[in-house]
């Protein structure tokens, strides 16, 4: 299992951040457009626990799709997602979100994955590949939600 793990400082309110994060539609507009194509809610709640989302992406030119479940979800406080389905062996997104009093929120995100032994994925992408890719991915991410937030 190989874990990734960031964290960003947002000037913004706790609650503003943590609903960007949790709403299934930020994920394209988020993560980078090489990696994340599309994504859509796929239950009637969205990122209520037990909710499924779908993420269409693009790996080293090869499409592919994962199916995530709402674990857990501590309004203001933590989303953690699993993959139920796709290319990954597991998948697994933590993010803890802390308000620092009044307009600061820092977001720890932390990704547990462990890659497939056959498979699109497995074909294309080296650990050390695949371990840049996602922690590029999800660093641009923390960005842009930072500028996206603070600008607004």
């Amino acid at each position: 299992m190989t874990t990734i793990t960031t964290n960003v400082d947002i000037q913004a309110p706790v609650e503003q951040v943590f609903e960007f994060y949790t709403n299934p539609d930020n994920i394209k507009d988020s993560l980078p457009r090489d990696i994340v194509k599309e994504s859509e809610n796929l239950s009637g709640q969205k990122t209520e626990e037990g909710s499924e989302m779908k993420v269409k992406g693009e790996y080293m030119g090869k499409k592919d799709e994962m199916i995530l479940e709402v674990a857990q979800k501590e309004q203001n406080k933590r989303l953690v997602t699993r993959q139920t389905e796709g290319p990954f062996q597991s998948w697994e997104s933590i993010q803890d979100f802390q308000s620092n009093g009044g307009n600061t929120t820092t977001v720890n995100h932390t990704i547990n994955y462990e890659l497939p032994t056959t498979g699109k994925i497995a074909n294309f992408l080296t650990g050390s590949q695949a371990e840049n890719k996602i922690r590029q991915g999800i660093q641009q991410a923390a960005q842009t939600v930072k500028q996206k937030l603070e600008s607004s």
